[in-house]
């Protein structure tokens, strides 16, 4: 097998201490390597598929297969998969959280008054009053629902094809995606990234939100058109963002992200999969492959996830 990054790399240990007979390499010596049955992968280069001509099974590190699927020259017969654990979804629920309590209990302003040492008590809103609106209610988004349900806010979300099983009203398909958008007071981002969903977040569909809404994107940052963002949140329509994702990263130094005063930005880290059970499934899968059965969390490559 082969891993194709530092970020995969990080695995290696796990993967030999797992399966020592397993032969891992980092890198192709030569035109080809036809010994290569599968590869372990956040992102695939254009130019490294062809040099494998016996792989089989492309297998993502993390919950997103996009980085993967947007290889041009995949071909068609290799099954992809991607990595589903349970922990990835309290860690996004967690971070998910963090972001909307920050902004709903105003959390920098009380930063800015502790450091000029200034005592001033601002009114506490009633979070039963506020909606939380969830693009994308797979396995992640389902436990981010659940947890902003707990914490006394109003849940709704947003599927693209189809609806799930959940404890919130879903809202479906374009013809219901206005709806949603206008009673979201906070835009939660986990589309899975796709072709239909690149760019998704335009002007027209951020103008549909609430004034002074807020928007956290977690999922991937070409689902967001950054420029039509930014020029919402100078404008005064969005009251600001959360971005954990963008179209470039790292993100340039240049960003007007950075440095304004109303966007936080980090650097991809809402939620990452556990090695242990992300190695395990890649394991599991590998004997699927062998023995010619069904895969764990295969994706369908017409559709992106």
């Amino acid at each position: 097998m082969l891993l194709t990054s530092d970020f995969v790399k990080s695995r290696y240990e796990a993967l030999r201490s797992r399966a020592p007979g397993l032969h891992v390499i980092t890198d192709i010596e030569g035109a080809s390597d036809p010994d290569v049955t599968a590869l372990f992968a956040f992102k695939l280069p254009a130019g490294i598929a062809p040099r494998l001509p016996n792989l089989r099974l492309a297998a993502s590190v993390g919950a997103g297969a996009d980085g993967i699927l947007s290889a041009p020259d995949l071909p068609p017969h290799v099954k992809v998969t991607r990595a589903v654990e349970p922990g990835l979804g309290f860690s996004m629920a967690q971070f998910v959280s963090l972001q909307i309590l920050r902004h709903f209990r105003s959390l920098p302003a009380m930063e800015r008054q502790h450091a000029a040492g200034e005592w001033k008590r601002m009114a506490v809103l009633d979070a039963s009053q506020l909606t939380v609106g969830i693009m994308g209610l797979g396995s992640i988004g389902s436990v981010v629902a659940d947890a902003l349900l707990a914490l006394g806010f109003r849940v709704i979300a947003w599927t693209r094809t189809s609806a799930r099983k959940a404890r919130v009203p879903v809202f479906v398909g374009e013809s219901q995606k206005d709806d949603f958008l206008a009673q979201s007071n906070y835009l939660v981002c986990l589309l899975p990234f796709t072709a239909e969903t690149k760019g998704t977040l335009d002007h027209a569909s951020l103008r549909k939100l609430p004034k002074d809404s807020f928007v956290v994107n977690v999922a991937r940052g070409g689902i967001v058109v950054e420029d039509d963002l930014l020029a919402l949140v100078d404008e005064g329509h969005l009251a600001g963002a959360a971005l954990d994702v963008f179209a470039s990263e790292p993100l340039p130094a240049s960003s007007p992200f950075w440095h304004h005063e109303r966007i936080l930005v980090t650097p991809h880290v809402a939620a990452q999969p556990t090695v242990g059970p992300v190695v395990e499934q890649f394991l599991e899968n590998l004997q699927r492959l062998a023995q010619g059965q069904p895969l764990l969390n295969q994706v369908d490559r017409s559709v992106g996830y």
